[in-house]
């Protein structure tokens, strides 16, 4: 067993939510530590691990110096948003150029590309990471939170006032925190691979509702789509399966003639991979002093791409809570953590609401609802006010007030 290190703040999960955070709270001057299982890695894979970044999250970005390392990388760019549903008349196509103050709507990178220049300037800060090690025990108590940690070959002990759990949707520190949460089993498996089409996208993403659920592709940067869709466990192992040409034909049948028109043809897949979609929310998102961030306080449906988008928004809401003299003398006083439960409340339930409500909708088989559907998406464009709505949420410039 070491001698025992203190810190004012101990991060666990070195993600992309733990890792910007713990930057962001280095460049405040707090004692800042990093505890991640795994050592991290940039590498690209087979399929690629992509993201999704709304406009916001790269103004967000931006203002840490983080965002030109980030585009320097292959980054996909949507310009062009298209949704519809398979089989139904209807369509509505969102224009970057009809929201004058964006450039693009999103961005599409691999998640490597995003964590690369983000631990680069780790090593330039003050932060101390634990790589790879494992939370044995967490003690919150009334003064500070004691974390026993195994590394390779030792045992070690630290102290923070303050302990955040960035660790993702089965959450390691929720648990140890005893705040449950709520939410459901989809019973879909989200299928992710790389497409290859005949023409060009664009820099066009298309999202195409199902009765099983939604099928998105996203633009990347070398031309081809990142897909990701939702099916039923039995689709799910049976395209898992699936050689190249029959999976390839499945998924034609499943975005319809009107998406593959757009698209042209399939014409190539990357290996695939599969991963089971849920709705978690903590029921807190702060207890005594422990705090939640990113899929460890909320797990979203992937249909609007916002799973991302909302962690770093998490990240923004604490940060600007610390960022004060009450936080300086003391980051883990209730009065922060329940000022950030407060901030982080509304806009989590409202994207959850959103994702819900565009699974039901799309999903339900009641008679007339496939009717009022295809006008609904026909309407759009003749209802200029939803119309500027549903583009200020895509971007995410709705959540950022005054950031703006």
């Amino acid at each position: 067993m070491k001698e025992r290190q203190d810190f004012d703040i101990v991060i666990v999960g070195g993600g992309a939510i733990g890792a910007t955070l713990a930057l962001e709270l280095d460049r405040l001057d707090y004692r800042v530590a990093v505890i991640e299982v795994r050592t991290p890695s940039f590498a690209s894979a087979n399929p690629e691990r992509v993201i999704a970044l709304n406009y916001g999250s790269r103004c967000h970005l931006d203002r840490l110096g983080l965002w030109p390392h980030v585009a320097a990388a292959d980054t996909g760019q949507i310009r062009h948003i298209v949704v519809s549903e398979a089989g139904n008349r209807g369509r509505a196509d969102l224009d970057v150029t009809e929201a004058p103050q964006l450039t693009e709507f999103g961005y599409v990178i691999e998640m490597g590309a995003l964590l690369a220049p983000i631990y680069k300037a780790m090593e330039a800060s003050s932060i101390c990471m634990f790589s790879p090690a494992t939370v044995l025990g967490v003690k919150n108590e009334m003064d500070a939170v004691n974390i026993r940690l195994r590394l390779s070959d030792y045992e070690q002990q630290i102290r923070a006032n303050l302990l955040v759990g960035a660790d993702g949707t089965n959450s390691q520190i929720r648990r140890m925190a005893g705040i449950d949460t709520y939410g459901w089993d989809y019973n879909r498996f989200g299928i992710v691979a790389s497409v290859a089409c005949a023409r060009e996208h664009g820099e066009t993403a298309y999202e195409c509702f199902r009765n099983a659920g939604p099928l998105a592709f996203l633009p990347l940067a070398d031309g081809r789509f990142s897909i990701v869709w939702a099916v039923t466990p039995a689709e799910a192992t049976q395209l898992l399966e699936m050689d190249d040409e029959r999976f390839i034909a499945s998924l034609r049948r499943a975005a319809g003639p009107d998406v593959i028109g757009l698209t042209g043809d399939i014409t190539a897949v990357s290996a695939r991979a599969v991963f089971p979609l849920e709705l978690t929310v903590a029921k807190s998102y702060a207890c005594g002093r422990i705090a939640l961030a990113g899929n460890a306080a909320h797990t979203v449906h992937p249909v609007a791409g916002q799973g991302m988008n909302v962690g770093l928004r998490d990240v923004d809401a604490l940060v600007t809570m610390l960022n004060s003299d009450l936080g300086r003398r003391d980051p883990g006083q209730g009065i922060i953590l329940q000022g950030y439960a407060e901030k982080r409340r509304a806009d989590v339930l409202a994207v959850a609401g959103f994702t819900e409500s565009m699974v039901h909708i799309f999903g339900s088989s009641v008679p007339g609802m496939k009717w009022l559907r295809g006008r609904g998406l026909d309407a759009l464009a003749s209802m200029p006010r939803l119309k500027e709505l549903l583009l200020s949420q895509a971007s995410g410039l709705g959540q950022m007030g005054d950031k703006a």
